[in-house]
C-alpha cells in the first residue's frame, strides 16, 4: 500500500472508522481522523489507552513503514439495537 492510496481512505469525508492491517498479522482499528498521520515515508497511528479505545487521543504511537501495511478497509458498522 502506498501513502496515496491510504490517505483516500484516511481523508474520506465524511470520514468513516476503519482497520489497518499489517503484513506481520497485527491490525489497528481507527476510530478517529486524527489518529493517524500518512506521511510519505511512514504510517504514525495512535493507539488509544486500553480503558478508553474509542477516546480522540492517543495512549501512545506506532510508526509503520508503508511496505508493512497489507490493507486497510472499513470497520463494519455496529448493529443498531432492536426495541
Amino acid at each position: 500500500m502506498t501513502c496515496e492510496e491510504a490517505r483516500q481512505y484516511l481523508w474520506r469525508e465524511p470520514f468513516q472508522p476503519v482497520r489497518i492491517r499489517l503484513k506481520d498479522g497485527r491490525s489497528f482499528d481507527i476510530r478517529h481522523r486524527g489518529m493517524t498521520l500518512a506521511a510519505e515515508a511512514v504510517l504514525i497511528v495512535g493507539i488509544p489507552p486500553k480503558d478508553d479505545p474509542n477516546a480522540w487521543y492517543s495512549d501512545r504511537t506506532v510508526w509503520v513503514r508503508w511496505p508493512e501495511v497489507d490493507a486497510i478497509e472499513p470497520l463494519p458498522e455496529p448493529a443498531m439495537p432492536t426495541t
